[in-house]
């Protein structure tokens, strides 16, 4: 089985994106960190899909999960599954 891919985007002054980064580090989920400040095309990708309205944005598409803001019942759905510590 391959490691999972979750990637979150977000920004470095965003509490919702420091909570959500946080919470998957304690647990020990492999993800990839998007700073949105730094990469704008994924920014301006983001900008184009009609559910993103605030971030963190997080794609977890082996669990067909993907949100928006603070969503600590996805954070903890990807974090039973993928969680190591």
């Amino acid at each position: 089985m391959s490691s999972p891919t979750v990637t979150v985007y977000g920004r470095q002054s965003c509490p919702p994106c420091k909570r959500t980064k946080m919470l998957l580090e304690k647990a020990g989920v492999d993800f990839l960190y998007v700073d949105v400040d730094l990469d704008g095309d994924a920014l301006d990708g983001l900008t184009d899909e009609d559910w993103v309205t605030a971030l963190p944005v997080v794609v977890c598409d082996e669990l067909r999960l993907r949100w928006c803001g603070y969503r600590p019942e996805h954070v903890k759905t990807v974090i039973g599954a993928y969680g190591t510590a």
